[in-house]
């Protein structure tokens, strides 16, 4: 157990290390084994790309575009490389998932996804699914951090995940 909570806070400290070295939050994208991938470019838009679409889900009702927050791509990021070890809005360390984002603002949400392999695969897998797709419709929300997150030694490999404040 003492190993799985190490193992957890290296991982924690190796992705604030790695976040602070990101100019741009919304291009996080990690990639732990490059070798099944050949489109790095493709991979780094994932994120606004997500965002797009999410944008013109919004748009069909007639809600306002949500704004891209980099530090709730942050909180997503921290989430995201949890997901490999407990794929759950509950943390590894037991606490809920709002604990990783910034408690500015009223409204918090989160909607995750794994084993998508593209952004429209994703966003229509959240789209098909009542509670995320009323975290993507919701007036409430103003601004959004995506992250996706590549790990091939885990049971989903590809890990989205979207962090939602009003």
């Amino acid at each position: 157990m003492k190993k799985f909570f190490l193992s957890v806070a290296i991982i924690l400290f190796v992705a604030a290390i790695n976040f602070v070295n990101v100019s741009a939050a919304q291009k996080i994208v990690v990639v732990r084994d490059k070798t099944n991938w050949t489109q790095k470019a493709e991979r780094e838009q994932f994120p606004q790309e997500v965002l797009r679409l999410v944008n013109v889900e919004r748009a069909k009702v007639g809600l306002a575009p949500l704004k891209f927050a980099q530090d709730l791509a942050a909180s997503a990021y921290v989430r995201a490389v949890e997901l490999p070890f407990k794929f759950s809005h509950t943390r590894p360390n037991g606490s809920k998932c709002f604990t990783a984002m910034p408690q500015r603002g009223h409204v918090l949400g989160e909607n995750l996804a794994g084993g998508q392999t593209s952004p429209k695969q994703v966003v229509q897998a959240w789209m098909d699914s009542k509670s995320h797709r009323d975290n993507i419709l919701s007036e409430n929300f103003k601004e959004l951090g995506v992250v996706y997150y590549y790990q091939s030694k885990s049971k989903y490999k590809h890990y989205w995940v979207q962090h939602f404040r009003g």
